[in-house]
């Protein structure tokens, strides 16, 4: 059996990269390789002969001591030191170390390999400071990221994601699924399924999809949703998305819709959106074949109140007139000021008998509360009153004609001196005077 010679394993440790020591059993250094030499900084006489402990700066001395005990033990030793050598360059060394022993078993010395770590420690380092960097961004990050693994399970959970849904990360990363928070849960299907088409962005990302999600406490927040699906080495392992709260714009467009479909003057809507409520309400009645009626009213000696008074006791009017609508009308039903002094009231699920009654408690009510008799008897002026007209939708009528037949009433109301109500029928005239 061929066996190495001793030359040739010293030509073997002289040449390889890694360093290494061997010393006796009292400590002191026997064998150094070139590589060790050049790795500390010293020449290879400076070594040989030269104690451990030595080696080392004071400070040291007591970890060397337990090292050498552990060695002594015949245990096998690996670990991580930091380590000037005598140039002063800064080393991160791998060292492994194996005590010998002879035959009876007693302690001869270590053999140890010294290998230079200070690149990957390096290395080590940056990916440590970027993934800080990283992580500082995400918690920073004004939006909510949560990240999902491929079984939908959610495993990133940032500050903003906790603040936007009321839960703690630690709570629910790595054990609630994503499906839970989207309101309503299926939602979370139909997101996945748009990842994986072009709709939104590339294949692959969601660009500005609007969604919800439920709060711990049962609320429901409207988010602008941004996400990508994550992939390594081409497998899909899961996917990101940027929560985008639109709570504030969602309140500022209702805030503006309302404002473009109010009148200011008397809080009541206005002519604008009477007609886009009229034809929805007028499409309901015929879908499920429900009455639907309609109150045409104008205020009786308004344009000389006006005139008279000015324009400040006009608008007192026609805020009395809003707020008696506001108050007297059911949640279902619709009020209007159509322009100027006319106003119109949508009645739903409501026949023109019921109308008729309806029109008269907005007289009656208007009427009680009439303070201004002194002022209008000492103007020369008449009596506020108001002049009312009511319609029920016909079968396969359109919202012209409704709108017509109940001005019409309202018309021959005013006529008929004014402070009543009248019936429209599909022959106006018919009337009845309230009192």
């Amino acid at each position: 059996m061929n066996t190495i010679s001793f030359n040739a394993c010293q030509d073997i440790l002289e040449n390889i990269a890694d360093g290494v020591r061997v010393i006796d059993n009292e400590g002191t250094v026997i064998y150094v390789n070139r590589s060790l030499c050049s790795l500390l900084g010293y020449d290879r006489a400076e070594l040989i002969g030269k104690s451990i402990y030595d080696i080392y700066p004071p400070e040291d001395r007591a970890s060397v001591e337990k090292h050498v005990a552990l060695w002594k033990t015949g245990k096998k030793d690996r670990y991580e030191v930091e380590h000037t050598n005598r140039v002063g360059r800064k080393l991160f060394m791998e060292v492994s170390s194996v005590p010998i022993f002879d035959e009876e078993k007693s302690y001869q010395g270590t053999y140890t390999v010294v290998r230079d770590i200070t690149e990957r420690k390096q290395i080590e380092t940056e990916v440590l400071k970027e993934k800080n960097f990283l992580n500082k961004m995400i918690s920073l990050c004004p939006d909510g990221i949560i990240g999902v693994n491929r079984h939908g399970t959610i495993i990133l959970f940032n500050r903003a994601a906790e603040k936007l849904t009321g839960y703690a990360g630690e709570e629910i990363i790595g054990r609630m699924p994503i499906s839970d928070l989207y309101h309503p849960q299926e939602s979370a299907r139909v997101i996945k399924k748009k990842l994986y088409s072009s709709e939104f962005g590339e294949v692959g990302q969601l660009e500005g999809f609007e969604a919800a999600v439920s709060t711990r406490y049962g609320q429901n927040v409207p988010i602008r949703l941004s996400a990508a699906l994550i992939f390594e080495e081409g497998k899909e392992i899961g996917s990101v998305g940027f929560f985008h709260d639109l709570t504030a714009r969602k309140q500022r467009e209702s805030r503006l819709r309302e404002l473009s479909i109010t009148d200011s003057l008397s809080g009541l809507n206005n002519q604008r959106h009477f007609y886009t409520v009229l034809n929805e309400e007028m499409d309901r009645s015929r879908r499920y074949d429900r009455p639907l009626s309609l109150i045409c009213f104008d205020i009786d000696n308004f344009k000389l109140c006006n005139d008279k008074l000015g324009h400040l006791e006009g608008d007192n009017i026609i805020r009395m007139v809003g707020q008696i609508l506001r108050e007297r009308l059911r949640s279902s039903d619709h009020a209007f000021r159509y322009g100027g002094d006319e106003f119109m009231v949508i009645l739903t699920e409501t026949d023109l008998p019921k109308a008729f009654s309806s029109a008269e408690r907005i007289r009656k009510e208007f009427n009680s509360r009439w303070s201004y008799d002194s002022v209008f008897e000492g103007a020369g002026l008449k009596r506020i009153t108001l002049s009312l007209g009511v319609a029920e939708v016909g079968t396969e009528e359109l919202a012209d004609m409704f709108i017509k037949r109940s001005d019409l009433a309202m018309y021959e109301a005013k006529r008929a001196g004014g402070d009543q109500t009248v019936e429209a029928t599909s022959q106006i005239g018919k009337f009845r005077h309230g009192f």
